[in-house]
């Protein structure tokens, strides 16, 4: 059963019951949010203007990625101290077709 469904996002949280316990599960279609990383990561100039302009647009991050890198790899995005050495390391050997560049941040 789908207890929610955000459409912006495409977010979808699904409740089922099984062996007497409810299971949460959550999903998203991140399809048009790969197309766009792929697109800005393929056009050299974007990255250039980004770190010209120090605003420098490194990853589409989806927010169902975010939970699993909180689950998975132990890092906490929205932490008072987000720690970006690891948070650049997880998106660089985890999730390289996030990222909307082809450089990387050391």
């Amino acid at each position: 059963m789908i207890a929610d469904f955000n459409p912006l996002t495409g977010e979808r949280c699904i409740l089922s019951f099984q062996d007497g316990k409810l299971h949460i599960t959550n999903e998203q279609d991140v399809n048009h949010i790969l197309e766009q990383a792929t697109e800005l990561r393929n056009d050299t100039e974007y990255s250039k203007q980004g770190i010209k302009d120090d605003n420098w647009h490194y990853a589409r991050i989806p927010n169902g990625v975010m939970l699993d890198m909180h689950k998975t790899h132990g890092i906490n995005m929205f932490s008072g101290k987000p720690d970006w050495k690891a948070i650049f390391k997880c998106i660089n050997t985890h999730y390289p077709h996030l990222k909307t560049t082809e450089k990387k941040h050391a």
